[in-house]
């Protein structure tokens, strides 16, 4: 039975790699990569020879087609993404779906089942960002990376609308754009707070309305971590206010740059 491994690899330091995501590495037929020159960067470091296949959102389906043929003739494969864990906020989860759907997923439950598909845990920039934040996580929403223009203003309302810590992904290009955004909707849910409580102010006596106009109420982002370039060299982790975090960010180039993930807590 041919095997599609999903393999973790480091969101940036080389070191955070399993011993076990390495010696997959080294046995499969074929490892397939978002980007064959970034995931040749982490085999040359480990000496690892297998041949790379190129396989990301651009990929046509004849490249599907082929990655499907090598398992039916009963090639390993492991796949993995540029940094992290395969099938968040990248192509991987597509792959997967379309082996499970070809050839029915895991045999031990889908007994007529040719290929596996089997994960090799590791990092994932969710989960270190979310380890360091100190806002409780034991529930969490994950909502990737913002639109860049259809829906995102929607998209940020739902951010605040979400009674449980939002995770989101931002790039550098846009990441000061997300935080003053963020500081305009805190603006309008304090204005719109501010004046149920005139109105409030105004009814006293009439207990059913106030009830009414309370559960209006929203509560702000009060809690925002921004974590940048997680586990690599320059890996910064801003808290606070979201005016003191946006102007530190503001007022240095260098902390502009990179790969962000943003905790939204209330």
């Amino acid at each position: 039975m041919a095997t599609l491994y999903i393999v973790a690899t480091p969101i940036g330091n080389l070191e955070d790699i399993s011993m076990r995501a390495l010696r997959i590495l080294g046995e499969v037929d074929f490892i397939l990569c978002e980007d064959t020159r970034v995931t040749r960067k982490l085999l040359t470091h480990y000496n690892v020879k297998t041949p790379t296949i190129s396989y990301h959102q651009h990929s046509n389906e004849k490249k599907q087609a082929h990655i499907l043929n090598l398992l039916r003739n009963g090639k390993n494969l492991a796949l993995v993404s540029d940094a992290g864990t395969p099938g968040i906020s990248d192509p991987g989860g597509k792959l997967v779906q379309a082996v499970i759907e070809k050839f029915g997923g895991d045999y031990e439950t889908h007994g007529n089942a040719s290929v596996r598909v089997e994960s090799v845990p590791g990092p994932s920039a969710v989960t270190a960002a979310l380890s360091i934040s100190g806002i409780p996580t034991d529930k969490f929403l994950f909502m990737g990376f913002l639109p860049h223009k259809k829906g995102r203003q929607t998209f940020v309302k739902r951010i605040a609308d979400s009674i449980y810590p939002v995770v989101v992904y931002e790039s550098k290009h846009r990441i000061i754009k997300f935080l003053e955004e963020l500081k305009d909707l805190n603006k309008e849910i304090n204005k719109k707070n501010q004046d149920i409580d005139r109105i409030v102010e105004t009814r006293r006596g009439v207990s059913k309305d106030i009830k009414k106009l309370l559960e209006r109420k929203r509560t702000p982002l009060t809690s925002v971590v921004v974590c940048r370039e997680l586990s690599k060299m320059h890996e910064t982790v801003y808290r606070g206010s979201l005016d003191h975090i946006t102007e530190q960010i503001k007022s240095n180039q260098d902390d502009q740059k990179g790969e962000f993930v943003v905790i939204i807590g209330k």
